[in-house]
């Protein structure tokens, strides 16, 4: 994509934080059904999911990027990856919006460890600054993990 062309992503919420994702990436945002925990899962994992008959592992990506804990009435959905069966709770969901990639800049320094090692970049917007978080650097923590990798492949 030429750098004066949009960048399409969809916004959401994680504890209060405005987050986006490119919408490449994504295969589909359903409501959060009933999450059935797993014992001895990596603290990122909320659980599985049995959507259409498919089970997905949900993923709490709030602990990757060292945001506070979710308060469990607060996951209104799950974000779905294109890639893998996994996907990942949110708080809420906004609007696909496209963005010159002119405006995009750099994480900045001061911002915690777990959102400069999983998102690419941040954006001005009018409400606020939102965070792009990188959808293969997500996944390819969930490809590390024992028990996440047959879920989580390309």
């Amino acid at each position: 994509m030429k750098p004066n062309q949009n960048f399409q992503y969809i916004s959401f919420k994680l504890s209060q934080t405005l987050m986006g994702i490119d919408i490449l990436d994504i295969r589909e945002i359903v409501p959060c059904n009933r999450i059935t925990r797993v014992q001895l899962a990596p603290r990122f994992v909320l659980g599985l999911v049995n959507l259409r008959g498919q089970i997905l592992t949900i993923l709490d990506i709030r602990v990757l990027l060292g945001l506070e804990p979710p308060d469990t009435h607060s996951v209104s959905h799950v974000i779905v990856f294109k890639y893998a069966n996994v996907g990942f709770a949110v708080d809420g969901i906004g609007d696909v919006s496209g963005i010159d990639r002119e405006k995009i800049e750099s994480v900045p320094a001061n911002v915690t460890p777990g959102v400069q090692t999983y998102a690419d970049a941040v954006i001005n917007l009018q409400e606020g600054v939102m965070v792009i978080l990188n959808a293969h650097k997500i996944l390819s923590c969930a490809r590390t993990q024992p028990g996440l990798q047959r879920n989580a492949h390309e």
